[in-house]
């Protein structure tokens, strides 16, 4: 035959070093994989099906490209990928200028398949491995260390391609003598020994004594490597022959793959682990939302699972990751566990559906992840193929088990499978028993804590097991009454939720919930749960979730009649708790803070009384009713002792010190604030009240501190503050602690803690969906803003707002702006001052505020010209800045008045407004120990050596 003419339409042929396989879309050199784009490959196959003649370029591109347009540069980029491929040791693809491309090469039939060396016989060929280099390190040196190492794990997690890896990189050890034994088509456990006799190249023997009879002299150098792939479904006829062949041969290394161990004598296994996925959003958004957390694809990029979905989605060359679809791409990874088969079918999909659909598709995986490689065993060809096969492999009773554990979102404990998955059919030793084979079928994931989890592939699989079983409904219910079993454990004890938190996760709640509240439910249990759950839903600050699910527990308990009040009570006094973090103004906070008081009160319940009038305190202050606040505040003592939660008299200290600071008494505010800022003893968290207890403390003492005089030990409290926050976590308690030190930033002018702190608390309110402390960085940054175009906003130097800040009537407008907010808002900067905010300090209630307040209002009198008038409102924002204890504003006020007899100096010529000047700001300036760097001290001594000069 003259083989550059021989033509093959379709199958195998070779040419120089290599072997073309077309049906397997393989190309191997010297019996190695190549690894090429799938263009390229067919490429490859259309120039070596018309070898020796000039293939056009449009032929080529319709060939390719079927049924897309490209540009012929499309066509060279691929054309240099397939000659990058096959080298320059001598010519296989010409190109012919103006006319097309030639294979060039002489062809000719194939030869048996090339192996790496004689009496080597590697796996089939496997996709590269991504993401597998140190795994790949660690087995090479476990390999050196037994003659008997195990990989196991899920299906689907690339055993036998690491395996494969393995045998190649440990082959020069072993004189090439590497034998493969591919386990997964046999059915009967007799098969087996022939199957390995085989590998090695001899006659099938009868057993596995006479098969490792054998083996001595069919290694001749006595070392070698066998590797059983695919041990699982025959997993005690394959640990015998690893015993036995171990024990007739002395140099004879096994390999195994499995979903479980052997459990041979001396046997070594690896789990082999997911490939590593991006780390999940801290965010209440919803799992199904993709995340844009990772907008930069580069950092996404390190992470291998990506790295494996992105090689096999672009092999066609139609897809890039990029900052559009990089959290889609985060999303997939995630959910799909960082499973290779898993994320290589959905790689598979990406280009009919797109990433972002494939995202939203996930919640059906098993019928999305579909069409394998055509090269794949078939139950690697669909994720439900590979999972069934290993269900099949479970006995009935671990098959139960395991899809009753299914209804957990998360980790679970021991206690919480007894108590969910028992149901009667076994008890606890049994069920540690079936757990533990799961745990070693690799179904089940033991944790080092102690704790379990299924990956959310096999789960998903698992709860259609369950549906199937007609169990789903009563297994819902076990998991909604353990859940309420050990809520009930804490009912308000810090420390016994420290505990529940560790045992249980929001997610199973949150799925309690919505499996109570939803079609063949059970409400009222359901309504109970939502009741004793608040305390995990303040934990992780989740306001807006938890809101969601309180209307239907609500609209229960009010069904129950009077059996439901003390429910009612609970329910509402949650409801009020979440409006004061995720609501706005016009929500029904006070309503439902009033209903949980009168309610507690009625059933006799100090307890839910306390937290009910804890809540109303903190709905006044909010609302700028200083008075009342301060009324609650005092009733707060006897009650929290009658409920034993008088916390030695500090938690009423707590809220004393901020209602006289918010009222105008700084100097009670002060001895309040001193008492407990530095407990003996830590007070116990929130203890229900929302804020942690010592980050409240130093927020409000830091508060208190600027306003007496004292910028710089207020700027070191609120530091502490915050980073106490930080260092707990909490995003109500950090947001509280923020929402009090950037004002003590913004008075004190240091303009990057603001900056810091504003962006901090925006990115928590978002992040937790807070409105109530989204709208404060807002405002926030709307005070900013104006500084940043301007000066202080004090006196006649005063910069108007910049163009870009928000207007102040916008913000008061708002739905959640508050009288607090109309109050420190002009504080922050004059340009804020608005019409009711004048109103509140000139009828009284605004308390704190009214001396800046009155002070702002004479700056505006003064640039229109009435400064007779403006100097009467200066002289009683002094006074009662002075009554107040509030040296601060003494020396705003000092400041504008002085400036405005200096200026009135400037017209006459008797020099008496000079001197009043001097005489007015001199002895406030002389009070100040501190805070010479900070804004307004630096503002009041240049004002005193103009009025001096």
């Amino acid at each position: 035959m003259d083989r550059q003419q021989w033509r093959p339409p379709i199958g195998e042929v070779a040419f120089g070093a290599f072997r073309l396989v077309p049906h397997e879309r393989a190309l191997y050199r010297h019996g190695m994989p190549v690894r090429l784009t799938g263009r390229a490959f067919d490429l490859l196959v259309a120039l070596v099906e018309r070898a020796g003649t000039v293939v056009g370029k449009d032929e080529l591109i319709a060939c390719v490209w079927p049924h897309t347009v490209v540009e012929e540069g499309n066509l060279r980029v691929h054309i240099g990928a397939l000659r990058k491929a096959l080298g320059n040791d001598q010519p296989y693809v010409e190109n012919v200028v103006g006319r097309g491309y030639s294979f060039v090469a002489p062809l000719h039939p194939p030869r048996e398949p090339a192996i790496v060396a004689p009496h080597c016989a590697l796996l089939p060929a496997q996709p590269r491995l991504v993401g597998r280099a140190q795994v790949l390190d660690h087995l090479v040196r476990e390999l050196a260390g037994t003659r008997l190492l195990t990989i196991a794990g899920p299906g689907g997690m690339g055993k036998t391609s690491v395996a494969q890896a393995l045998a190649g990189r440990a082959a020069a050890r072993f004189g090439r003598h590497v034998y493969v034994a591919d386990l997964a088509p046999l059915a009967d456990p007799a098969l087996l020994p022939g199957a390995v006799a085989r590998a090695f190249g001899l006659a099938a023997p009868l057993s596995a004594e006479a098969l490792a009879g054998s083996l001595p002299q069919a290694l001749r150098t006595g070392r070698g490597l066998l590797v059983l792939d695919g041990c699982e479904h025959l997993i005690d006829a394959a640990r015998a022959l690893a015993t036995a062949l171990l024990g007739q041969t002395r140099e004879l290394h096994l390999l195994a793959t499995s979903r479980e161990p052997l459990r041979a004598d001396g046997e070594r296994v690896f789990r082999l682990p997911p490939l590593a996925v991006p780390a999940a959003p801290v965010s209440a958004q919803p799992p199904s939302q993709c995340s844009s957390q990772f907008a930069d694809p580069a950092a996404l990029g390190t992470y291998p699972s990506v790295q494996l979905f992105v090689e096999r989605a672009s092999a066609d060359g139609g897809f890039v990751l990029d900052a559009h679809n990089a959290a889609a791409v985060a999303e997939i990874c995630r959910r799909l566990d960082g499973i290779p088969l898993a994320l290589e079918l959905a790689a598979g999909r990406a280009a009919f559906f797109g990433v972002q659909e494939l995202a939203r598709r996930l919640s059906d995986r098993f019928a999305v992840l579909t069409r394998g490689r055509r090269t794949a065993l078939p139950r690697h060809q669909t994720l439900r193929a590979t999972l069934d096969w290993s269900h099949a492999l479970l006995a009935p009773a671990e098959q139960a088990v395991l899809r009753r554990l299914a209804v957990f979102r998360g980790s679970f404990t021991a206690e919480g499978a007894a108590a969910v998955a028992g149901c009667g059919d076994f008890g606890t030793p049994a069920l540690a028993g079936h757990m533990g084979q799961l745990a070693a079928k690799s179904m089940l994931a033991a944790d080092t804590d102690g704790r379990y989890r299924l990956l959310d592939t096999t789960r998903a699989y698992a709860l259609e097991q369950l549906r199937a079983a007609g169990e789903e409904g009563a297994v819902a219910e076990r998991h909604l009454r353990y859940c309420c079993m050990l809520l009930a454990r804490a009912d308000h004890d810090a420390s016994a939720l420290d505990a529940v938190v560790q045992e249980l996760r929001l997610d199973d709640v949150r799925a309690a919930l919505d499996w109570a509240f939803g079609p063949g439910g059970a409400p009222l249990l359901g309504a109970r749960l939502a009741a004793a759950s608040a305390p995990l839903w303040y934990r992780h600050s989740m306001m807006e979730d938890y809101r969601a699910r309180l209307g239907p527990a609500l609209a229960c308990a009010t069904a129950a009649g009077s059996a439901g009040l003390p429910l009612a009570a609970a329910l509402n006094l949650a409801l009020g708790h979440t409006l004061l973090h995720a609501g706005d103004v016009a929500a029904p906070r006070a309503e439902a803070f009033g209903r949980a008081l009168a309610l507690a009160e009625r059933l006799g319940d100090h307890g839910a009384a306390v937290r009910a009038l804890w809540g109303c305190y903190a709905d006044a202050l909010l609302q700028g009713d200083y008075a009342r606040a301060f009324e609650l505040a005092r009733r707060f003592g006897p009650l929290a002792r009658a409920a034993g939660m008088d916390d030695g008299g500090q938690a009423q200290q707590r809220l004393l010190a901020r209602a006289r600071h918010y009222l105008g008494d700084q100097h009670a505010a002060r001895a309040h604030a001193d008492a407990v800022v530095h407990p003996a003893r830590r007070a116990p968290g929130a203890a229900g009240f929302q804020f942690d207890q010592r980050v409240s403390s130093l927020a409000i003492h830091g508060r208190v501190l600027w306003l007496q005089g004292m910028p710089e030990q207020a700027l070191l409290a609120a530091r502490e503050g915050v980073d106490e926050a930080l260092r707990l976590d909490h995003s109500v308690s950090l947001c509280f602690a923020l929402v009090l030190a950037i004002p003590v930033a913004l008075w004190s002018g240091d303009l990057p803690m603001a900056r810091r702190c504003i962006a901090m608390m925006a990115e928590r309110a978002a992040r937790d969906r807070l409105a109530h402390w989204a709208f404060w960085a807002r405002a926030f940054r709307a005070a900013l803003q104006r500084h940043d175009g301007g000066t202080d906003g004090m006196g006649a130097e005063v910069a108007l707002s910049v163009n870009t800040a928000e207007p102040a009537d916008a913000l008061l407008r708002h739905p959640s702006c508050t009288g607090l907010h109309l109050d420190m808002l002009p504080t922050l900067h004059a340009g804020l001052m608005t019409p009711a905010s004048l109103a509140r300090a000139r009828d009284g209630r605004a308390g704190w505020a009214a001396p800046e307040l009155l002070r702002c209002w004479g700056e505006q009198l003064a640039r229109v010209g009435a400064g007779a008038q403006a100097g009467r409102v200066f002289r009683q924002a002094l006074a009662l800045a002075h009554r107040q204890g509030a040296l601060a504003w003494e020396l705003r006020a000092g400041t504008s008045l002085a400036g405005l007899l200096s200026r009135q100096h400037a017209c006459d010529d008797t020099g008496r407004h000079g001197g009043d000047a001097a005489a007015v700001l001199a002895p406030v300036l002389a009070r100040y120990r501190e805070g010479g760097a900070s804004r307004d001290v630096i503002t009041a001594q240049a004002c005193l050596e103009r009025c001096s000069a």
